[in-house]
């Protein structure tokens, strides 16, 4: 097939000069940060809450509850990539999940007041919460599709941006709630506590989330090509980069099995290493993500409103690999460091082990008797400031090199599967981790991750030239592949 230079020239000239819909766009950005706040408001208190509801608590069954929501939100990726890629509707698949982060949350909430099977109600409400999480992938897929070519960095920087806002600051607003007390009061025939009542104000935003959609969201794609646009231009979309697109997946892959295990382990590495209580390590790790929200939104607005965002977004893959590499170097347990580490010390020895008055080791950790400890002022500066810019210079470019490399095409299904491969490794990376750091402390998921980030560095170098955005045009005489077939451009 013959393709005329000024089919393209003509359609690229018409996504110029589009207008991106901004209002549309702040709006999901908020709901973004809310749904990434009701999953990480709970990160450093269910394990505490899960403790104090099932006496027989361990952290094994913990990594299946924590996976259990990243398994329900890998399902979501799925079904609300292929719901959106059909109907072009972002409003719907959005609204049915905010409906079921509803529902999870505020069965989280009401567990103290449920007879039994704890543990298998919270492992329930949190996989309905991790469906309804699911609402993310529509909408940062409408902001790829939504925006014009001009405006996609800025646009996605801010979509990524958002959604790692609300993350960060999920766990800060769990630290506000720590003065009410493990026990709480009651109100009727529920029980508000630290724990229960950040669940309950996690159904509430779900359900405003909800209502600030159905009436104030407008949807406008301006920055794909229609089926009509390529009808009357005889103009096709080439094929996109297979291999550099799932590299980029594999690179969202690692972001979130990073991300995770930090999360993971921050309250029992915490209380381990530090000899912080249950309370300490909740309200202590809030505060630490606090900054570390604080250095990651300068990032992400360094990127969305200065030149830093202009450059080569391979460069900053680069830079971010460099900071992994500073960080789980430094947080290695090296001979040098000070150690071993010391056990709980309850000071009467009939009493049973109990976090919530004293920290450190657990009598079944035997890996601490021989394990040094990372020095406090290194962990607070890498867990702060080092992976406050590891992660918004790798997850920001990321999301714009992979809706680059797809070009101005419907999103749905590949914006999906990238989200998808988060989710595998949100729902493997618990399981693993907490199985590891209780067998053999954090030694080896360490340099899981630091070999996962080697290999990440290795395939950046490798695939440096092919990780641009997708040409409209190929060059004079040479083939491009599509849908259909092959053209050519003479």
């Amino acid at each position: 097939m013959k393709v005329q230079p000024a089919a393209a020239n003509s359609i690229s000239k018409e996504l110029q000069e589009k207008k991106t819909p901004w209002g549309s766009l702040w709006l999901s950005y908020l709901i973004q940060a809310l749904t990434a706040t009701q999953y990480s408001i709970y990160l450093t208190s269910m394990w505490p809450y899960f403790s104090s509801l099932d006496e027989n608590a361990d952290l094994a069954f913990f990594g299946w509850i924590t996976a259990t929501y990243s398994f329900g939100q890998m399902l979501a990726c799925w079904v609300f990539g292929y719901w959106n890629q059909k109907t072009m509707s972002t409003i719907k698949p959005a609204c049915c999940g905010l409906v079921l982060m509803a529902i999870g949350n505020f069965v989280y909430g009401i567990l103290p007041t449920l007879p039994s099977n704890y543990r298998w109600y919270m492992l329930a409400a949190r996989f309905v919460a991790g469906i309804g999480s699911g609402n993310a992938v529509t909408l940062r897929t409408y902001c790829a599709m939504a925006s014009t070519p001009a405006d996609k960095s800025r646009a996605m920087s801010l979509a990524i941006g958002a959604y790692v806002v609300g993350f960060s600051i999920g766990p800060a607003l769990q630290a506000l709630f720590t003065p009410i007390g493990k026990d709480g009061f009651a109100v009727g025939i529920f029980m508000l506590s630290m724990y229960t009542t950040p669940a309950i104000l996690m159904g509430l935003t779900s359900l405003i989330s909800l209502f600030l959609l159905l009436f104030f969201f407008v949807e406008t794609y301006s920055g794909i090509i229609t089926e009509k646009e390529k009808t009357e231009s005889f103009m096709v979309i080439p094929q996109y980069d297979h291999i550099a697109a799932f590299f980029c997946i594999y690179l969202w892959f690692m972001k979130q099995s990073l991300a995770t295990m930090l999360e993971i382990i921050a309250t029992p590495f915490t209380i381990a290493l530090y000899k912080w209580t249950d309370s300490q390590a909740i309200f202590y790790n809030g505060i630490l993500q606090f900054l570390g929200c604080f250095v990651d939104v300068s990032n992400y607005l360094l990127m969305g409103y200065t030149r830093i965002g202009k450059l080569d977004k391979r460069k900053m893959f680069l830079f971010s690999i460099a900071c992994f590499l500073l960080f789980f170097t430094l947080t290695m347990p090296w001979p040098f460091y000070d150690g071993p580490l010391e056990y709980i010390n309850m000071g009467n020895d009939s009493l049973p082990e109990d976090t919530s008055v004293a920290g450190g080791c657990l009598s079944t950790y035997t890996w601490c008797a021989h394990t040094k400890r990372v020095p406090l002022p290194v962990y607070l500066s890498c867990f702060t400031v080092v992976s406050g810019f590891a992660f918004p210079y790798l997850a920001a470019p990321l999301g714009i090199v992979f809706s680059e490399i797809l070009g101005p095409r419907k999103q749905g299904m590949m914006q999906g599967l990238f989200e998808f491969g988060g989710c595998i490794a949100r729902c493997v990376t618990p399981i693993f981790v907490t199985t590891l750091f209780e067998e053999s402390g954090y030694v080896w998921p360490t340099a899981i991750n630091l070999a996962m980030v080697l290999i990440a560095l290795f395939f950046v170098l490798l695939l440096y030239r092919r990780l641009v955005p997708l040409k409209l045009l190929p060059p004079n005489g040479l083939p491009a592949r599509y849908k259909a077939g092959v053209f050519y451009h003479l």
